[in-house]
C-alpha cells in the first residue's frame, strides 16, 4: 500500500517538474525582444549577402568578357538561354555580335549546366532569388537591352586563363523589376523595332564564301596566308568546340591538309559551315563554284567564260570527288525536309541513292523544287536540266 501511495506521489511531482519547465521557457519569451524579421523592409542587412556564396540564384551574364560561342544555349536542357548572334565582315561592322541575350529564370531549374562550359565565366548564379512579380513576361531577364545595338562578342587574348568580371549580382539586380511592374507590351517594342528594321550588319554567307575561296585560291600554296583567309569564315570566339586551341588551329588544320569538315565551328553555325564548304570545294576542284566573273580568280573567269556561253565547264563534280565528300555536296542540294516525297525515308536516303546507287531520277524533290532539280544535275552531270 505504502509502495502505491509513493508511485502516486512520485508521478504527481514529475508531472508538476515537467509542466513547470514547459511553462518556464513560454514565460521567459514575455520577457524577451521579438525575433520576428519584417522581410523585408526592416533587415540589417540584405538577405542575399547573407546567403553562402555558391548558392544557385538567378543566373546572370558579364557581356564585357562573353565570346558569344553559345555554350551556355547549347548546355541548357529546357531552352532557357536564348541568343541571336549576326556576323559582320571585322571592319566596319564587328565580326560577331550579339543582338539577343535572354534568360527566362521563371523556367530555370538552377542546375548549373551552363556555367560549366563557359570558356571564360561570363555566365554564373548569383545570390538573388527574389523573383515575386504579377507578370510572368517580367522574369526574363534581357542583357541585350536593345536589338538594334548589338553586343560585340569578347575577342579572348592568346594565351589567357583569367578574366576579370563585374562583382556577382550588381547586373541582374538592375533588370530585376518590381513585383507590381506592369508587363512589357505585346509584341514588346524591341521586337516590334526588330521586325520593322532589317538586321544591322548581315551577310550573304554564299557571297562571303566565294569571295574568301577566290582569296584563298589566290593564297593557297601559302599555308600561313591560307591560314588567316580561312580563319576568317569562322566566329572567332576561340571557344575550343571545334576540338582544337583556337579557330587558328582549326583553321591551320584545314590549310594544312590535316581537316577536311566544314561543321566544327558550333558558333558560327550554319553560315560558317556554307562559307568553310564552299572554301574547301574551291580547293579541291581549283574553281569557285557559282562564283560570278567579279568574285572568281582570273583562273575561275576563264573557265566561267565559256560557259555563259552554255560550253561545257568541264567534268561535273561527281566526277572529281570521292563518293562521300560527294554525298555532302548533293545532300546539301537537298531541301532538308525529310518528307519522304522522293520514295526514300529521307533526303539522307535519297542523296545516297544518288551517289552510291547511281539513282538517275534527280528531279524527286519536290519541297525544293526546281532549283534542287538544277543543282542536282549540275552536280552529277556537269548540264542543266532538261525542261519538263
Amino acid at each position: 500500500m505504502a509502495e502505491s501511495i509513493n508511485a502516486y506521489i512520485g508521478n504527481v511531482r514529475d508531472t508538476a517538474r515537467s509542466f513547470w519547465e514547459g511553462m518556464s521557457v513560454t514565460l521567459s519569451y514575455m520577457f524577451r525582444k521579438p525575433i520576428t524579421t519584417q522581410y523585408p523592409d526592416r533587415v540589417p542587412v540584405p538577405v542575399h549577402q547573407t546567403i553562402p556564396a555558391r548558392y544557385r540564384g538567378f543566373l546572370e551574364v558579364d557581356m564585357d568578357i562573353c565570346t558569344g560561342c553559345l555554350a551556355c544555349e547549347r548546355a541548357c536542357p529546357i531552352s532557357v538561354i536564348n541568343i541571336d548572334t549576326i556576323k559582320g565582315d571585322g571592319k566596319t561592322k564587328p565580326k560577331l555580335a550579339m543582338e539577343r541575350f535572354d534568360i527566362d529564370i521563371g523556367k530555370c531549374m538552377y542546375c548549373g549546366l551552363c556555367v560549366e562550359p563557359c570558356p571564360t565565366g561570363a555566365i554564373q548564379h548569383t545570390r538573388e532569388f527574389e523573383a515575386a512579380t504579377m507578370s510572368f513576361n517580367n522574369l526574363t531577364l534581357r542583357f541585350v537591352p536593345d536589338p538594334l545595338q548589338p553586343v560585340p562578342a569578347f575577342k579572348v587574348p592568346k594565351g589567357s586563363d583569367a578574366f576579370p568580371r563585374r562583382p556577382l549580382g550588381e547586373i541582374t539586380r538592375k533588370l530585376i523589376k518590381a513585383w507590381d511592374a506592369p508587363p512589357p507590351p505585346f509584341p514588346s517594342a524591341e521586337e516590334a523595332k526588330k521586325d520593322a528594321k532589317p538586321k544591322s550588319g548581315g551577310i550573304d554567307p554564299a557571297s562571303m564564301g566565294r569571295q574568301i575561296a577566290a582569296r584563298a585560291l589566290s593564297v593557297k600554296d601559302d599555308k600561313p596566308k591560307l591560314q588567316k583567309v580561312i580563319e576568317e569564315a569562322m566566329a572567332g570566339t576561340d571557344c575550343g568546340d571545334c576540338g582544337y586551341a583556337d579557330c587558328f588551329g582549326y583553321s591551320n588544320a584545314i590549310a594544312q591538309g590535316k581537316e577536311a569538315s566544314p561543321e566544327k565551328c558550333a558558333p558560327g553555325g550554319a553560315e560558317s559551315k556554307q562559307m568553310l564548304d564552299i572554301i574547301l570545294l574551291s580547293l579541291k576542284t581549283g574553281a569557285v563554284p557559282g562564283a560570278p566573273a567579279a568574285d572568281a580568280p582570273a583562273a575561275a573567269v576563264a573557265a566561267a567564260a565559256p560557259a555563259q556561253a552554255e560550253a561545257p565547264k568541264g567534268p561535273p563534280l561527281s566526277q572529281t570527288l570521292k563518293k562521300d565528300e560527294l554525298y555532302k555536296v548533293v545532300f546539301d542540294a537537298m531541301a532538308g525536309t525529310d518528307c519522304g516525297d522522293c520514295e526514300y525515308p529521307d533526303c539522307d536516303g535519297y542523296s545516297k541513292a544518288i551517289v552510291y546507287e547511281g539513282q538517275a531520277d534527280l528531279g524527286r524533290c519536290a519541297p525544293g523544287g526546281e532549283d534542287t532539280r538544277a543543282k542536282l544535275y549540275e552536280i552529277m552531270l556537269g548540264t542543266k536540266p532538261p525542261p519538263k
